[in-house]
């Protein structure tokens, strides 16, 4: 018996296979460029799960999609999508369809990534908040086994105020981060993954800017920690997962504003993606 999950971005589909006995185990998985019409992107997800399937042995007990924008959970529809096609598009029925025998699971991107992390760590009544930092800025809240949904779309994190006014995602997000840099050291050709070697090499221009952007992100998770209380805040999402060593120094910042005595239970919360960059697949195949 097979389990088939999806990961669904604006640039790429991934795809993997895992069992029903270890679905935490993705066994083979594919990338595929997005196709930027509805039906396009439909198939190629079912051609792709199409060579995944193929020649094994066993039917497709599940299939679960994770992926970003407005979903209508109750109805299995995608209501609105930013950068995708699909617009109110009736994805559980249509998987249903291709699949009678299998369970079919959608649930957005942000949640599939923070399922993972959770059952992962075998979490079964811990609260565990899921913070990505990459194109953009989100995070999910799982607690007691459960979403934390609010009133329908919960974690837009990134569009907290910072100190200066400004959104938390346009002075934390990647792509700022980038930018940012490349007009402070007039390098302009410069990526953000080159920058941070120079930061690691101690670049006296790139340091200090790292650093503001590191306390940018330690206070705002500073925040989650003393509303929520929970027992691990995960750092994922494109820049935390390729820098171990900026999740180790964002987690001591954090630490360091738990300096009174009966906050200090609080420190050790922060912690990196077990799961990586197969997070939303792996947290899908485990809905």
């Amino acid at each position: 018996m097979w389990i088939l999950s999806a990961d669904i971005g604006g640039t790429k589909l991934a795809l993997g296979i895992s069992s029903k006995e270890k679905p935490e185990h993705i066994i083979e998985q594919l990338e595929v460029a997005s196709p930027q019409q509805s039906e396009a992107l439909f198939e190629a997800m079912i051609d792709g799960f199409n060579k995944l399937i193929q020649n094994k042995e066993g039917e497709v007990a599940k299939v679960a999609v994770g992926l970003p924008g407005i979903l209508d959970l109750q109805h299995g529809i995608v209501v609105h999508q930013q950068n995708l096609p699909w617009n109110q598009f009736p994805l559980v029925q249509r998987l249903q369809a291709v699949y009678p025998k299998a369970g079919i699971h959608m649930e957005t991107d942000m949640m599939t990534a923070a399922n993972g992390e959770y059952k992962i760590r075998h979490f079964e009544q811990e609260t565990l908040i899921y913070l990505t930092i990459s194109t953009g800025i989100a995070c999910c809240t799982i607690h007691e086994g459960k979403f934390l949904r609010g009133a329908g779309i919960p974690g837009e994190v990134g569009f907290s105020l910072t100190k200066t006014g400004a959104y938390f995602e346009e002075q934390c997000a990647g792509p700022w981060l980038a930018k940012l840099l490349q007009e402070k050291t007039n390098r302009n050709h410069t990526t953000l993954q080159q920058f941070l070697q120079q930061y690691y090499e101690q670049d006296e221009e790139v340091v200090p800017i790292i650093q503001q952007w590191q306390q940018e992100i330690a206070q705002k998770i500073h925040s989650f920690i003393l509303l929520l209380d929970p027992h691990v805040v995960v750092l994922g999402g494109g820049v935390m997962n390729h820098h171990p060593q900026i999740v180790k120094e964002i987690a001591a910042l954090v630490d360091s504003y738990f300096g009174l005595p009966f906050f200090e239970h609080k420190k050790g919360r922060v912690q990196g993606s077990i799961n990586k960059g197969n997070a939303g697949l792996i947290g899908a195949a485990l809905l």
